[in-house]
């Protein structure tokens, strides 16, 4: 499946803008350095900067569509505090791996982690408070939008955390996935509106943001049970074998609570688990409902005012999430 042109676009002024930020040396620099790939636990060089950087496109998307100036977005702020999220998750989640690399926690030990997630929030929330491209207001506004994202999105994990070994109803997952997955591609269009100087669709971007968010994450879902592991990585069933409370699972245990006493063995016996999800018809229904979070996301940016080009880019990257294999 070819790339999209909003994941491309600006993919090399944003890893220009990332790599200014964390310039910064010391043994909590080299923390955040290392989990974003530029360098290594021994001190050599890294890869480089990887991922999809989706909610950084988004912002300088959303900034180009209502015909702002890319130059006057805040990608890198955004990325760097979904990367926040990412190294205490990791810690939280007890993932040893890392867009297949040793989490920091693993190669710096679960304290220092810590620090490091704390860290990252710090140096983003500080590159949107010196963002001079932007006038004091609209600065202001910007920082408003990301603390109060930051906030859902922790919120979010809280509801993840709670809901787990638990009889998960549909409604409470995806209350959490709105949150979790949704504010931060919520911020990353607001923010678009933000530096174009556009405030009347802030609010109807924000919401596109989190439906786009529950159709990504209900992918992400599908994904992680069944996968192919070619693909992915991982074997199939892996969101099972993490006891991961996701969209199939809550579909499943409300049709099939009896369920839960089978996701709590130790070990979980993998092939009668899908089995009774595929009886409750759970990978048909999480098919449809990511469509059908598809569907709302298209009539939505149908109503903002961005020209034709926009919204045939954004319908371009929105059946590339909602198709991908990874």
């Amino acid at each position: 499946m070819a790339i999209p042109k909003i994941l491309w676009r600006y993919r090399e002024a944003i890893v220009a803008q990332l790599e200014d930020a964390l310039r910064n040396g010391g043994p909590l620099g080299e923390m955040l350095a290392y989990h974003m790939g530029l360098r290594e636990a021994d001190g050599s060089p890294g890869a480089g900067i990887g991922g999809k950087l989706l909610r950084p496109s988004l912002v300088c998307f959303s900034c180009e569509a209502l015909g702002g100036e890319v130059e006057a977005a805040l990608p890198a702020a955004l990325e760097l505090i979904h990367n926040f999220s990412l190294i205490h998750d990791d810690i939280q989640d007890k993932d040893e791996l890392r867009r297949g690399r040793p989490a920091v926690w693993k190669v710096y030990g679960i304290e220092q982690a810590i620090n490091a997630g704390d860290g990252m929030l710090v140096v983003a929330l500080r590159r949107a408070l010196d963002a001079e491209v932007l006038p004091g207001t609209r600065r202001l506004a910007a920082l408003e939008a990301l603390l109060s994202a930051i906030y859902r999105m922790i919120e979010g994990q809280v509801l993840d955390l709670s809901l787990e070994g638990k009889n998960v109803a549909v409604a409470d997952y995806l209350e959490m996935a709105r949150k979790k997955t949704g504010a931060l591609l919520g911020c990353a269009l607001e923010l678009g509106a933000i530096a174009a100087g556009k405030d009347e669709p802030r609010e109807r971007l924000r919401q596109l943001g989190e439906v786009l968010g529950l159709a990504f994450q209900i992918r992400d879902d599908w994904i992680g049970i069944w996968g192919d592991p070619e693909v992915t990585g991982k074997p199939v069933g892996n969101d099972l074998l993490r006891r991961k409370r996701s969209f199939p699972v809550a579909h499943a245990l409300e049709r099939d609570p009896a369920l839960a006493e089978l996701l709590s063995r130790d070990p979980i016996p993998l092939q009668e688990a899908l089995a009774r999800l595929e009886a409750t018809g759970a990978r048909e229904a999480t098919e449809k409902e990511v469509k059908r979070y598809a569907e709302e996301a298209v009539g939505t940016a149908a109503e903002l005012p961005w020209s034709a080009w926009a919204q045939d880019e954004f319908r371009e990257l929105l059946s590339f999430l909602v198709e991908r294999e990874a």
